[in-house]
């Protein structure tokens, strides 16, 4: 194996699977099928997931482009360990009201430690 330097070296990471974690907090599953020189991502058949306790759940996205500066972290998903996972998927509607509800006590307990 050659070394690559820069984005150059994602070229053989094109068409696997990618987690995306996003500056924003987002995570994006997907498989990467582009990346140019300012690593700026074409991602296919996407997902958004969110995570609260142990609970997760995919919100489908379809074709995502990322630009580059608002990648924290890439990573490559080993499809024969995707489903060793101890967490629960759950349902669009309950990961979102559950989000809602941690987001909810977060800023509350934010509001009593200002008082």
């Amino acid at each position: 194996m050659n070394y690559m330097p820069g984005t150059a070296s994602l070229i053989e990471d094109i068409d696997k699977k990618h987690l995306v974690l996003l500056r924003d907090g987002r995570t994006l599953i997907g498989f990467l099928r582009s990346i140019d020189q300012f690593a700026n991502l074409v991602l296919h058949q996407t997902v958004e997931r969110i995570h609260v306790g142990k609970k997760y759940g995919d919100i489908p996205r379809g074709i995502f482009i990322v630009r580059g500066e608002n990648v924290v972290l890439l990573g490559e998903i080993d499809l024969e360990k995707e489903c060793d996972t101890e967490l629960q998927q759950v349902s669009i509607e309950e990961i979102l009201e559950e989000q809602r509800a941690h987001q909810q006590a977060k800023q509350e307990a934010e509001k009593a430690k200002l008082q």
